[in-house]
């Protein structure tokens, strides 16, 4: 049985490295690999299990850690039968961000988390619009250097409600975000 090699895509997500696959005629399984980059070099591939439906292609790697470059790789199984396998490139995974805001006298104050591995953070902003009843598309308000948590947006208007989300960044390689709750200056 001749089963074809997936191609593998990996990208960070809110709860840990996504790892996605094409699906594979003949498969039953799919069986997931993962090496981290240390000290200059790849480990070698540990196992990190079988999903046992061939319907399946795609998983969320949870055991990440922050600021830590991983590679995976996945094979197609049916039985004793396996295909081949690629490794995927390299990604550094960064956390995503807790965000949340309250309305200060001279603004509102953005707080994160931080991300380990993160060299910044981009902070955006969505307004509401009251007559329409609805949300505008998020604004990037700017960045802020690896060591700040926590900025004030003083061009929030008085009566206004808004948004706010942080990515951290290093590089070209971004967190997931998700929106803070509403916040009225």
């Amino acid at each position: 049985l001749f089963l074809a090699q997936p191609t593998v895509k990996i990208a960070n997500n809110a709860s840990g490295m996504k790892v996605s696959w094409n699906k594979i005629a003949g498969a039953k399984g799919y069986t997931i690999y993962r090496s981290e980059y240390v000290n200059g070099k790849w480990t070698g591939w540990k196992n990190l299990g079988t999903i046992k439906k061939g319907t399946t292609v795609s998983w969320v790697d949870k055991s990440v850690v922050s600021g830590t470059t991983y590679r995976y790789t996945v094979r197609a199984v049916n039985g004793n039968y396996k295909s081949t396998y690629k490794a995927s490139s390299g990604l550094l995974y960064l956390a995503q961000p807790v965000t949340t805001v309250k309305a200060v006298s001279n603004g509102i104050n953005v707080a994160w988390t931080e991300s380990t591995g993160a060299t910044g953070y981009t902070v955006y902003r969505m307004e509401y619009n009251a007559k329409t009843k609805k949300w505008s598309g998020w604004k990037k308000m700017g960045t802020a250097k690896a060591e700040k948590s926590n900025c004030t947006d003083k061009s929030a208007k008085k009566g206004v409600t808004y948004r706010y989300t942080v990515k951290a960044v290093n590089g070209k390689v971004c967190s997931t975000y998700k929106a803070s709750g509403s916040v009225k200056r």
